[in-house]
């Protein structure tokens, strides 16, 4: 169904029309096997690349000390800092490329660069090759590729919901890759271990090679235009703090649980494990169900607001004395500290989704993946920074940090004036067009798709996608343009 804006708070509900030039603006989704999520190719491709990195990394220092490396810690560093600078940059690339040339190449592009490089490094004998490989790695993510598959496939309403199986994903490869390294790299070697993810990620290369390319990638590939705008108005600006935060967050989270548990209480590498799971199936409730049940309560950026205040809490509970009690105490903790995380993730993810549509023509991509930039920033600073401030500051200083970045982040909202899009009506999603535009670029007009072809894409209160046109337009063109649900 489609609109007919008469003011600024009426609109009229126009029948769809018959006409065979119909323009739809709604995603649909590519049919692959039944059964099976639309964005299930997506949802491989980072399981793949995340069993790969989460294997190989604990294995680094056990392989560096069999080639009698000096100092394995500080290599261990590098190597893994040169893997994360390759993803900043390859975030950004592989976005574009979804763009341009459609999301199956990138996704083809970038798993097998997974498949290549994982099995070099296998080959890889000195600390300096080591470093040469990861970093290719890196810059072979498929990650923001995959994110621009899920906006391809799946209409608004259920964008929630893909992110979280996109998320869950990530988490199960990055928990699985972690609980086989043991025994896989007692059995198999460092060589062993390479080939295998080498081998797990080829399988996701046969499948993405097999599996049909979204419908979006079946027509052309205009050059993406109004990008630049749409990152820098006020609402990019703080999606791009909030996946910082959310990266530097989950790392905290993870390389402080992993240092604690064994420092503080002494526990055995049996019972770390069991405190990792618990961590993740909490993740994996809140990625499938909590999220997306929140989102669609409490609309997009109220969400986003509440999950950000709830970081102030769940960061100072774990910098007090009560974290010392008990390990399973501040297993729960942690626990809670993941919860607020995810609260703001998915709605934060889901406004690349908004910022792209609203403001770019065939730029989503490229507005994802500058986003995920921020992200892969935020992984990479928190594991230096926070065990620094660990060792050297005191136990609780990495908590109080990250407690003043949260409010960092929501001053941001209150200085650019984004925070009122999460009380006028839900959230962007929910807000009249008007004032969503006006708030997201702060008081201007929006500068890309919608402001230049005269139709621009609304979210509509009930969670519809569709088009606004003008009386005048109406008139003109004796049709109405549909977008369909």
């Amino acid at each position: 169904s489609a609109y007919v804006v008469i003011s600024r708070h009426h609109r009229i509900r126009l029948p769809p029309p018959r006409t065979s030039d119909t323009v739809r603006l709604a995603p649909r989704a590519a049919n692959v096997l039944p059964g099976i999520p639309p964005e299930f190719t997506a949802l491989l491709c980072v399981f793949a690349d995340y069993l790969g990195l989460s294997m190989v990394t604990p294995a680094l220092p056990f392989y560096l000390a069999d080639l009698g490396v000096a100092e394995p810690e500080l290599w261990v560093g590098a190597i893994l800092s040169a893997q994360f600078a390759a993803v900043v940059v390859g975030n950004i690339v592989w976005g574009s490329v979804a763009d341009r040339y459609g999301v199956k190449i990138a996704l083809l592009s970038t798993i097998s660069g997974d498949t290549v490089f994982f099995a070099l490094s296998a080959a890889a004998s000195t600390p300096a090759l080591l470093v040469a490989v990861r970093f290719l790695v890196g810059s072979f993510s498929p990650l923001v590729p995959a994110l621009t598959n899920i906006f391809a496939v799946l209409p608004p309403a259920d964008t929630a919901k893909g992110l979280g199986r996109y998320s869950l994903a990530v988490c199960g490869g990055y928990v699985i890759g972690s609980s086989v390294v043991g025994p896989v790299y007692e059995s198999l070697s460092w060589l062993g271990t390479c080939l295998f993810t080498a081998a797990f990620a080829g399988s996701a290369l046969v499948y993405t090679a097999w599996a049909p390319a979204p419908r979006r990638d079946a027509g052309p590939h205009p050059k993406p235009e109004g990008v630049t705008a749409a990152l820098r108005t006020p609402l990019f600006v703080v999606h791009a703090g909030g996946q910082f935060m959310v990266g530097f967050g989950f790392n905290v989270g993870f390389a402080i649980l992993a240092v604690a548990l064994p420092g503080e209480f002494g526990w055995t590498v049996r019972q770390v494990s069991f405190g990792f799971l618990a961590v993740a199936l909490v993740l994996a409730a809140c990625f499938l169900y909590v999220a997306p049940w929140a989102v669609r309560v409490c609309g997009n950026e109220r969400l986003a607001l509440i999950g950000n205040l709830l970081l102030l809490p769940s960061s100072v509970l774990l910098a007090t004395p009560l974290r010392t009690l008990s390990g399973v105490l501040y297993v729960a903790l942690a626990c809670a500290h993941f919860v607020a995380i995810t609260a703001l993730h998915i709605p934060n993810q889901v406004r690349g989704r908004i910022i792209g549509d609203r403001y770019t023509t065939n730029g989503t991509g490229a507005v994802a993946g500058t986003g995920r930039t921020f992200f892969a920033l935020g992984q990479a600073t928190s594991p230096a920074a926070s065990l620094g401030l660990y060792a050297r500051v005191g136990r609780a200083a990495p908590w109080y940090v990250f407690a003043i970045m949260s409010l960092c982040l929501f001053a941001l909202h209150v200085v650019l004036g984004v925070w009122r899009l999460g009380w006028i009506a839900g959230g962007c999603m929910e807000a009249p067009p008007e004032e969503q535009d006006s708030y997201a670029h702060g008081g201007g007009p929006p500068s890309g798709d919608g402001a230049t072809r005269g139709a621009g894409v609304t979210l509509a209160a009930n969670g519809e996608e569709a088009a606004s046109v003008t009386v005048e337009e109406g008139k003109q063109r004796g049709e109405a343009v549909q977008a369909p649900v």
